[in-house]
């Protein structure tokens, strides 16, 4: 038997030709191929702001017989969890290409962020943190470590920060806050339940909500703040490398950014951290790194 090629793949090659409508499909399908498995024809032909037919004879390019076939064998597709690849990488590449590609991925997509990623959206998110009384961050999976990693910066300027990343304590934390407290959500996809029912009691506490993910997604819709996350590989099957790095790097920019409005006061806590830290370092050295 032979087997059919991917969908997921046949997207990406030049094996058929797309139109310009076929490519605004196969784009959306590729962002989130886990929501296309969900949607009837007609919300996918609106989303894409195409007509039915168009979606049917896109499925029909790709060798499916029509729009239920072409559900059912992407969502065969997910569930095999065959499709790790990042973007534009092929089974057969070398050690060397895929090295390359990798990092040409994360190498554009840190250069996307001045373009992405607005300096009005940091520094107002950068006032509300650095005027509150507790910043919590807020992130589940992927996006945990991402949590902690603020959680870690933010502590050394002094202030009251505290990183969540189980949905039921952000459920919890999220109905307790208060107008002088600031909520930070971080997610690549912005579609987890968890985080946007969370951003939504944060919001009817009255806390200031800032989101670390893209334009346009569920989470981003509750917040006041976006901090637009978008990088050059956009594929939800895996979580990349590059959106963490991405969101590792706004994360930088804002605590820098809080660190500059905080002013001396936040010098001089430095300082004594470095100092208490020598003692701890065989080399006597005073940097925060382990």
């Amino acid at each position: 038997m032979i087997e059919k090629p991917r969908l997921l793949t046949l997207m990406r090659s030049s094996d058929i030709k797309l139109s310009k409508s076929d490519r605004k499909l196969a784009a959306i399908v590729q962002r989130d191929p886990h929501r296309v498995i969900h949607q009837s024809i007609a919300s996918l032909a609106e989303q894409a702001e195409v007509s039915e037919p168009t979606v049917s004879r896109f499925c029909l390019k790709l060798g499916c017989n029509g729009y239920p076939q072409f559900k059912l064998r992407l969502a065969q597709e997910i569930s095999a969890g065959d499709d790790l690849y990042v973007d534009n990488m092929e089974r057969e590449d070398s050690t060397v290409t895929v090295m390359k590609k990798i990092m040409d991925n994360i190498l554009a997509s840190v250069q996307a962020i001045s373009k992405s990623t607005s300096p009005q959206s940091v520094d107002h998110a950068a006032k509300l943190i650095a005027n509150c009384n507790t910043v919590y961050f807020f992130g589940m999976g992927a996006s945990g470590p991402v949590a902690l990693d603020a959680q870690h910066k933010f502590f050394r300027f002094g202030m009251s920060v505290v990183a969540h990343t189980d949905s039921i304590n952000m459920r919890m934390v999220c109905s307790m806050l208060s107008p002088d407290d600031v909520a930070v959500f971080i997610s690549y996809s912005g579609q987890t339940t968890a985080l946007v029912e969370s951003a939504v009691i944060a919001r009817e506490s009255g806390a200031p909500i800032i989101g670390l993910t893209r334009n346009g997604t569920p989470l981003a819709s509750h917040c006041d703040v976006v901090l637009n996350a978008v990088t050059a590989q956009d594929i939800d099957l895996f979580t990349p490398m590059t959106s963490r790095i991405i969101h590792l790097a706004i994360i930088d920019i804002l605590a820098t950014t809080v660190a500059l409005k905080l002013g001396k006061r936040v010098e001089k806590r430095i300082e004594s951290i470095q100092g208490n830290l020598r003692a701890t370092r065989l080399d006597g050295g005073n940097d925060f790194a382990n």
